[in-house]
């Protein structure tokens, strides 16, 4: 079960789609985690990311340059 779920974008559409489709995977699973969003391109940078948005999960990034639905996301969950 995740403890924390990160979304690391530049703001842009598709980054809040990742963090919509998140937040609505993190509800479906009642996991009760808030969803943080990052858009300070200076953390994004010192963690190494090359193609946004990312979604990390406890740490580690499972999704980097896509938009997955909410479906894909809960099974990362």
């Amino acid at each position: 079960m995740a403890e924390k779920v990160v979304v690391y974008g530049s703001g842009c559409k598709r980054c809040q789609q990742l963090k919509a489709n998140a937040e609505k995977a993190v509800a479906e699973k009642g996991l009760g985690v808030k969803v943080d969003y990052v858009t300070d391109m200076g953390e994004v940078a010192a963690k190494g990311f090359m193609a946004m948005p990312v979604l990390e999960i406890d740490g580690k990034a499972v999704v980097s340059g896509n938009v997955p639905e909410a479906a894909e996301i809960s099974t990362l969950l």
